[in-house]
């Protein structure tokens, strides 16, 4: 199972003019730490927030798209943020794609226990979920962020806005 949760952002932040690219605008506009989602990976679910971790991860999650979106069968990518850190290697097989992780540091949480996991790196087990809906996925975490860009008055100029200028 592979889904993405978050809240809709109620108090936004103000532009900041020396902002030049999404990620950097990420980080201005969601004033807060405790904007929160909740990546929903297999058993476990990866607790992030926006104005960190999203910010940190904006351009390694676009390439991920790209690749899965240009037909990419097999590809690695790698996550770094504060309570993110984990490569994730990709095998595409008609519309289902598994994602086998390797943890190196992460909020992990046991789904059935709610508790966090101690050993990252014995949670390496594989997920297969349909390559539609994991793109799905983002893009809806992406048109939230999009929307909240814009609502602050920032534009397509943005470095790296390209891709979501069609969500």
């Amino acid at each position: 199972m592979f889904e993405i949760k978050f809240n809709v952002t109620k108090k936004l932040g103000t532009i900041d003019s020396e902002d030049i690219s999404v990620s950097e605008a990420i980080w201005s506009i969601y004033p807060n730490y405790d904007e929160n989602v909740i990546i929903t990976f297999g058993n476990y679910l990866i607790c992030l927030d926006k104005r960190g971790d999203i910010a940190g991860m904006y351009n390694d999650i676009i390439y991920m798209l790209k690749d899965l979106n240009e037909n990419e069968n097999e590809f690695q990518m790698s996550f770094l943020s504060s309570g993110f850190t984990v490569y994730w290697n990709f095998k595409k097989e008609e519309n289902l794609i598994t994602i086998t992780p390797k943890w190196i540091s992460a909020g992990l949480k046991d789904r059935k226990t709610n508790l966090f996991v101690q050993n990252v790196r014995e949670a390496n087990f594989p997920i297969t979920v349909n390559t539609d809906v994991f793109i799905s996925e983002w893009h809806k975490l992406l048109k939230n962020i999009k929307d909240d860009l814009l609502k602050v008055g920032y534009t397509e100029d943005l470095e790296n806005f390209e891709y979501l200028k069609n969500l």
